[in-house]
């Protein structure tokens, strides 16, 4: 059953890809991801308060700062977006930030780092210089915005594991998605240009992109890794990228040449063995407590 639930999680995380591309067709980008993640925060906080879920007060401050980061990261990703031309090549770009996330929690929090995270950190980097090769050569400007996702996605994935490890997921993760909706309005009051016609023109996208790939998802995906280990788990929601390549090819047309297939494949294993835990003799590892394995950022 919790497979089950994961394997859709990952679908529900691909399409967000194509219900936010549809929604920028019409809707300024910092906008959008305010209305997403604000709606997505104020709903599950509701069901939080439903459910008598509370946080207690020391935990505030590092929640926000974690939510703070993850709005930063957001903001990288739907500019990324914006720039975009090939959705399959930013899922698995982005994708790096969850092999990234070992070198992160070893600056912040000084946690020992594995030898497979030197391993996955070689895979990623000639993954990466595979995805480069375009007719036009060398990254994108989009590439360089996802880049800079997968840094900020990798330091809030760490710290982000450090502080949930003993609060309740569910009003932690509405605070956060409020946090990022307040960083983006704000950005956006700065930057844009509001009209309501093309926000009421989007509904249908922009409704999908916050019922069914942030609210249904988050709690869907909190569910599932409840119920079994964090290896496993990591497994099936790594199958995200996959997923958007190909929903982007059949809807949207985009196109992989072979050495980006490639490098996609090359990056899909540096996540699997950034995610591997050697098992010790006569000893079980565990998963540390508060670890999550989720992907980056709530896309």
């Amino acid at each position: 059953m919790a497979d089950g639930v994961l394997l859709l999680v990952t679908l529900l995380a691909a399409a967000g890809w194509l219900f936010s591309k549809q929604v920028l067709l019409r809707v300024p980008p910092l906008l959008f991801m305010a209305l997403r993640f604000g709606a997505g925060g104020l709903l599950l906080g509701l069901l939080a308060r439903w459910r008598g879920s509370r946080l207690p007060r020391r935990v505030l401050p590092p929640l926000l700062a974690c939510g703070a980061l993850m709005g930063l990261s957001m903001m990288f990703w739907i500019m990324g977006l914006v720039q975009s031309s090939n959705l399959g090549v930013a899922a698995f770009i982005c994708s790096l930030g969850v092999v990234l996330a070992p070198f992160a929690s070893r600056v912040l929090l000084g946690t020992e780092l594995q030898r497979t995270a030197w391993g996955a950190m070689l895979l990623a980097a000639l993954g990466m210089a595979c995805m480069s090769l375009r007719n036009a050569g060398g990254l994108q400007a989009a590439d360089g915005l996802f880049l800079a996702f997968a840094l900020c996605s990798a330091a809030y994935l760490s710290l982000n594991s450090h502080y949930m490890a003993a609060v309740p997921a569910l009003p932690a993760t509405a605070l956060q998605l409020l946090m990022v909706s307040v960083l983006c309005l704000a950005g956006s009051a700065l930057l844009e240009h509001w009209q309501w016609a093309p926000l009421q023109a989007s509904w249908p996208w922009l409704l999908a992109s916050i019922v069914l790939a942030t609210c249904l998802r988050f709690v869907l995906q909190s569910w599932g890794q409840g119920r079994m280990p964090i290896a496993r788990a990591a497994f099936i929601l790594l199958l995200e990228p996959v997923w958007t390549a190909l929903l982007a090819a059949w809807w949207l047309g985009s196109v992989m040449t072979a050495m980006q297939w490639l490098g996609a494949a090359l990056l899909l294993s540096a996540i699997v063995l950034s995610r591997y835990q050697p098992r010790r003799a006569g000893l079980s590892v565990a998963p540390a407590a508060g670890t999550s394995g989720r992907s980056g950022g709530g896309r």
